[in-house]
């Protein structure tokens, strides 16, 4: 385990820490999607406007730790 760490770069590791967050925020907004398209007609417009911005800051937060957003 130790020759792992010192052949591989932080950013990998980093990556590999981050990856059951990112699966777990994707499954959840897939599961989260699935729901809603279930009960869309009990949606008020405003929750929709919620709905929406909250997928987009999500999209927006992954772009910006993948590295496809500048800082």
């Amino acid at each position: 385990m130790s020759a792992v760490l010192r052949l591989t770069d932080v950013w990998s590791w980093w990556a590999v820490l981050w990856a059951p967050l990112l699966v777990l925020a994707v499954g959840s907004a897939a599961h989260e999607w699935l729901l809603t398209a279930r009960s869309q007609w009990r949606l008020s417009p405003m929750e929709w406007v919620f709905l929406v911005v909250a997928h987009l800051a999500l999209a927006a937060s992954l772009a910006l730790v993948s590295g496809l957003l500048p800082r």
